[in-house]
């Protein structure tokens, strides 16, 4: 996978960036609402959060504290979700393309993959900016947010792929896939602490993969903090496990796939 991956970089790349340049297209603004759309979002959770609501969490200063926690976990899951709702329609939006052309099946999902990490970039990037403008300035720790978006983002492809794979032979993943990312996410302390459940339940958080994505990045952007050694080899662990799962079901399923679209 990597090397049909680094023969047709330039073709992903630029399907990539035009995807992102035209996802608005027709539109006045056009390739500006990728910018201003997540900015938007920003200031709206910072206004309902900070002002009208006025949420505290602790250890942080009143008033923007609740949106620093709410943001930092939010803009990586929407970024997530999208990835695995795209990877999973990538086969049969480019049915025609798999048909007629001798291309890897795996470079369409590597190609709305990027996209969505292109649209992840412009948004973590706005929102480092608001963090400075309130007074949340970064830390050293935060040279470590890359990797663990790099690391739920590969996560999300693997389960794209593997979602991919069967949308094919099974048109109902789809529908499932929407309904379970939204059971998901509220299993995921984005918009609530996990301090709050009981422990019955807090248990199981660890069942959830997500888990351990989001809290990590939580605790860099909110406490400062590095991430911890035991919990970075479990997100590498899961993410590289899932693009292998996905990998090995498109190689055992490939001679039916394009037959089947």
């Amino acid at each position: 996978m990597i090397i049909s991956i680094w023969n047709y970089r330039k073709f992903i790349w630029e399907n990539a960036w035009r995807d992102l340049r035209h996802r608005y297209a027709g539109s006045a603004a056009g390739f500006l609402w990728n910018v201003m759309k997540p900015l938007c979002q920003i200031l709206i959770f910072t206004l309902i959060f900070s002002r009208i609501m006025q949420v505290r969490i602790a250890g942080l200063p009143p008033g923007y504290g609740f949106t620093i926690y709410l943001c930092v976990g939010l803009i990586p899951w929407m970024s997530f979700s999208e990835t695995v709702s795209r990877c999973a329609n990538s086969f049969i939006e480019n049915a025609n393309y798999l048909k007629k052309m001798a291309i890897p099946e795996q470079i369409f999902v590597v190609q709305n993959a990027l996209s969505s990490f292109f649209s992840l970039f412009i948004s973590i990037t706005l929102l480092i900016g608001v963090f400075c403008l309130i007074g949340h300035y970064p830390t050293w720790s935060w040279l470590s947010l890359p990797l663990i978006l790099l690391l739920f983002q590969i996560f999300g492809f693997g389960l794209g792929l593997l979602l991919g794979v069967l949308n094919v032979f099974f048109r109902d993943v789809n529908q499932i896939t929407e309904l379970c990312l939204q059971l998901l996410f509220w299993a995921t302390p984005i918009v609530y602490q996990k301090d709050i459940l009981p422990d019955s339940i807090e248990n199981w958080l660890f069942l959830n993969p997500a888990y351990f994505y989001i809290c990590t990045l939580q605790d860099i952007a909110v406490e400062k903090a590095w991430p911890d050694l035991s919990t970075l080899f479990i997100m590498s662990f899961l993410s590289i496990c899932m693009l292998l799962l996905g990998y090995i079901i498109l190689l055992k399923l490939r001679s039916d796939l394009r037959d089947t679209l």
